[in-house]
């Protein structure tokens, strides 16, 4: 028989349902008047080293859920003096985002960073056969962890600002868009490797065209690359409306155009482009 004991009834009450879960693994006993400490036997039979890992991730699932994201505010508090709670709980969640790799622009910025399998093994190495006392792990033995969780909420940090950055970038351009006197009322924009824009009367602007126009608006201000020629011409030219035809609403370009453009943008299948258009360049 194995005893885990938690300072926490809600803890305890977490790694109870997980194992209850379980029920066909473990037999678990919880007095009434002890309702944190739990002694669990298991019903099938199992190697030690199997239990110990097994037991690991489940109190890591535990820490996870009932511990890491206070944790992660109070690095951001002490670690990184981080005061306002707006920025605090945007933080936090891009460090969530970064731990559970759910955003694929994250993956290549963490491959070192496997948080969740160094809690598991510090789990497994306090394992005793006897007896597990969860705080005192928690307290004493997440020296290592920490750290990593420390420098993970630093990447965090880090996508913060560039987001904030992202969003003054595009809020610059939005209020020059919202400025400036249109050069066309509507543009229709078909997608592909380069956007192909089409007046209204369906001719095409030429490369000659988007080079008069770069000439004539400085967009470098804005610090758009001199070779954008997906977004910049579609901003010097500022019309009153965007038809945009394609199949992915998500691509990169398409979703800043989007987002400057607001109201003024619509997005269409490539079904119901109203011209003719080379099939190459799409």
């Amino acid at each position: 028989m194995l005893e885990v004991y938690f300072e926490q009834d809600t803890e305890a009450d977490v790694f109870y349902q997980m194992l209850k879960n379980e029920g066909d693994k473990w037999k678990v006993l919880r007095k009434r008047m002890k309702r944190t400490h739990i002694q669990l036997i298991p019903v099938v039979e199992m190697e030690w080293e199997e239990k110990r890992r097994h037991l690991a991730l489940l109190l890591s699932m535990v820490f996870i859920q009932c511990r890491e994201l206070a944790m992660i505010r109070q690095i951001l508090k002490k670690k990184y003096y981080f005061s306002n709670e707006d920025e605090i709980d945007r933080i936090t969640s891009i460090a969530i985002s970064l731990l559970e790799k759910d955003e694929a622009i994250y993956e290549d910025r963490i491959h070192q960073h496997e948080l969740r399998d160094i809690l598991t093994t510090i789990f497994t190495l306090q394992m005793d056969t006897e007896f597990v006392r969860f705080d005192s792990i928690v307290h004493f033995r997440l020296h290592h962890y920490i750290d990593q969780l420390t420098e993970m909420v630093g990447l965090a940090i880090d996508e913060f600002k560039r987001e904030e950055e992202y969003q003054a970038f595009i809020d610059s351009i939005r209020e020059f868009v919202k400025r400036k006197h249109p050069e066309e009322d509507v543009l229709h924009v078909l997608q592909g490797p380069q956007f192909q824009i089409f007046r209204e009367d369906g001719e095409r602007y030429t490369i000659k065209d988007l080079q008069d126009l770069k000439a004539k608006f400085p967009l470098f201000i804005f610090g758009l690359e001199n070779e954008e020629w997906d977004i910049s011409p579609l901003i010097m030219l500022a019309p009153n409306h965007i038809h945009m035809y394609g199949e992915d609403l998500s691509e990169a370009r398409t979703h800043t155009i989007m987002t400057i453009f607001q109201e003024r943008f619509s997005f269409y299948s490539k079904e119901f482009f109203p011209f003719y258009y080379d099939e190459k360049e799409s």
